[in-house]
C-alpha cells in the first residue's frame, strides 16, 4: 500500500489540510497562539492527521504531499487489520481472514486509502475503536483498566481526526447499558471515558480545546448541517448539494460497493436472527445503519458520492464477512456451498482485477448495476478528488524530457496542477491570467457541461479508464507553438 501510494495524485482539499496541520504543529510547539484558530467552518475538523504529518516532513526527506500519501496508506492498512480483527473476534478467524480480504480490495477504499486526509484516517480509527468497545466483558467489572484503557485511547485519536468519534462513545453506553446489572455501578466508568476521550480528542484540535466538554458537540451539530449548497451530478440530474434526495446516500452505497459485500451483507440479514451470533449481528447492523439513518432523516449535506460515510465501509464489509462464512459453513446442501464459494471467488477475483486494470484509478469504481465506470459516466461524480490530474502532469513531464525542455503548464483545479507540479523539475505550474502556458489540464467534475467539454474538446492527451470513461484531458495552451507542432504530441492513452 505504500508504494501504491507513490501513484496518487494530490487531492482537492490536501493543501489546505497541510497548512492546517502545520498552524496545529506551531501550536503544539508554543508558536502560535489558541486564538489564532478562528471559527472559518474548517475549525469544525480536528487536525491529527495533518499534524502527524507536519511534524513528519523535518524528519523523512520527501516532497510533503508524497509523504501524506505514505502516512495514509498507513492508517488505511490499519484499517484493515482492525477490520479483521472486528470479524474474528465477532464471528470466527475465517470471518476475519475474509474481512481482510474484502477491505483490501475495495475500489473506494483502497483509492482513499493513498490520498483522502478527512474520511479515510477516521473510518480506520473508527474501527480499531469499534474492535475495542467489543472487547467489552458481558460479566462484572466489564470494562477492565486495560480494556478501559484501549477503548479510551482508540476513540480519542478517532475524535482528532473527526468529530463522528462522539457516535462511539454513544456506543460504548449502549452496549454497557445492555449489560449491566442493576446492583453493579458502572456509572463512573463510563464518566471517566467520556472525560478522557473529550480531553484527549481535543489535544490536536485547537478550537474544541478551549472547551474540549462542549464545543465537540456544538462541531458535531455544525459539521451535520454543513452549509455547502455547489452542484451535484447524481443519476444524469445536477442538484444542489443541499437538495439531493433523500436516497442519495444509500443508492451511492449500493452502486459502488462491490458484489461480495452486498451479497454477503445480504445473507447476513437473512441470518439476522438465527440463535448464534444474532445479537452481534443486530448490534452491528445498528452502527452500519444508524448513521445513515441520521443522515436521512437530518438531511446532512452529503457530495463527492458518500465519503462523509466512509466510516461505514468497514462494517458493511465485517457484516458481509460474516455472512458468507455462515453461509459456506453451515448451510445444510454441500452442493449449495460450493456453488456459493465459486461465487465468492469469482467477485473477489474480478474486484482484483479491477484494482490492477484502474490503478491508479480505483476511486472511479461503479458496479454492473449502472454498467460500471463507463455506465456512471456522465451520471455519477467519478474523480471528484482530482486525483488523475497528476497522470496529465507526468504526461507534461514526458514531453518535456523528450523535447529537452521545460513544460509551463495550467488547469483547473489550479492548486492541484500546482502541487503535482512540483514532482517534476521540467514542468513549472503558471497562472491561467497570464496567458503564457503551454498547456492546460481538465478535469470532468461536477457539472455534466464539464464532462462534455473534457470527452469532445481537442485535446492533446486524456486519461481513460480502460472502459473508456475520460477522466482528464491536456489541451493546447496559448504558447503551444513554442513547443512546436503539437498535432505531434497528441495521444490519448487508456491511463
Amino acid at each position: 500500500m505504500i508504494a501504491a501510494s507513490f501513484d496518487f495524485g494530490v487531492t482537492w482539499d490536501e493543501n489546505d489540510r497541510h497548512t492546517y496541520g502545520v498552524k496545529v504543529w506551531e501550536f503544539l510547539r508554543g508558536l502560535r497562539e489558541r486564538s489564532s484558530f478562528a471559527e472559518t467552518g474548517g475549525h469544525v475538523y480536528p487536525g491529527l492527521f495533518d499534524t502527524l504529518c507536519a511534524a513528519l516532513e523535518s524528519w523523512i526527506p520527501l516532497h510533503p504531499f508524497v509523504l501524506r500519501h505514505v502516512v495514509n496508506a498507513i492508517f488505511g492498512w490499519i484499517g484493515i487489520v482492525y477490520c479483521g480483527r472486528l470479524g474474528a473476534r465477532l464471528f470466527g478467524p475465517w470471518t476475519g481472514v475474509l474481512a481482510v480480504v474484502l477491505l483490501g480490495l475495495a475500489p473506494h477504499y483502497f483509492a482513499a486509502s493513498m490520498n483522502n486526509p478527512k474520511d479515510l484516517p477516521f473510518a480506520a480509527m473508527a474501527v480499531m475503536a469499534l474492535y475495542y468497545i467489543s472487547t467489552v466483558s458481558p460479566r462484572w467489572p466489564y470494562l477492565s483498566l486495560g480494556s478501559a484503557i484501549k477503548i479510551t485511547i482508540s476513540i480519542a485519536l478517532a475524535l482528532n481526526i473527526r468529530v463522528g468519534a462522539l457516535l462511539y462513545l454513544g456506543y460504548l453506553g449502549l452496549l454497557v447499558a445492555a449489560i449491566v446489572v442493576a446492583d453493579r455501578c458502572t456509572g463512573a466508568q463510563l464518566a471517566g471515558i467520556g472525560t478522557a476521550v473529550l480531553l484527549l480528542g481535543t489535544i490536536f484540535w485547537p478550537w474544541a480545546g478551549a472547551a474540549p466538554l462542549t464545543r465537540p458537540f456544538q462541531a458535531l451539530a455544525g459539521a451535520a448541517g454543513y452549509a455547502w449548497d455547489g452542484p451535484v451530478l447524481f443519476n444524469g440530474f445536477e442538484y444542489e448539494a443541499t437538495r439531493l434526495p433523500w436516497y442519495y446516500a444509500p443508492w451511492w452505497f449500493i452502486i459502488s460497493t462491490q458484489p461480495a459485500v452486498l451479497v454477503g451483507a445480504a445473507c447476513s440479514i437473512l441470518f439476522l436472527f438465527d440463535r448464534q451470533d444474532r445479537w452481534r449481528r443486530i448490534a452491528l447492523w445498528f452502527v452500519a445503519s444508524f448513521p445513515l439513518a441520521i443522515a436521512i432523516a437530518m438531511r446532512s449535506t452529503l457530495y463527492d458520492g458518500v465519503r462523509h460515510l466512509m466510516f461505514l465501509r468497514p462494517v458493511l464489509v465485517v457484516l458481509a464477512a460474516g455472512g458468507w462464512t455462515r453461509l459456506l459453513q453451515r448451510h445444510p446442501l454441500g452442493r449449495f456451498r460450493n456453488v456459493a464459494a465459486l461465487v465468492l471467488a469469482w467477485s473477489v477475483g474480478s474486484v482484483l482485477v479491477f484494482d490492477v486494470r484502474f490503478h491508479p484509478n480505483q476511486g472511479v469504481y461503479f458496479n454492473s448495476l449502472v454498467g460500471g465506470p463507463a455506465g456512471a459516466y456522465k451520471r455519477y461524480e467519478m474523480d471528484y478528488w482530482g486525483n488523475c490530474v497528476l497522470q496529465g502532469v507526468e504526461w507534461a513531464a514526458s514531453v518535456a524530457e523528450s523535447l529537452d525542455t521545460t513544460v509551463r503548464i495550467s488547469g483547473n483545479p489550479g492548486h492541484v496542477v500546482l502541487l503535482d507540479a512540483q514532482r517534476f523539475p521540467r514542468v513549472r505550474f503558471i497562472s491561467e491570467s497570464e496567458n503564457r502556458h503551454h498547456m492546460y489540464i481538465k478535469t470532468a467534475r461536477g457539472l455534466r457541461s464539464e464532462f462534455r467539454s473534457v470527452a469532445n474538446d481537442p485535446a492533446l492527451y486524456r486519461v481513460r479508464t480502460p472502459d473508456g470513461a475520460v477522466l482528464c484531458s491536456v489541451v493546447a495552451g496559448p504558447s503551444i507553438g513554442e513547443l512546436g507542432n503539437s498535432q505531434a504530441l497528441v495521444t490519448d492513452s487508456v491511463r
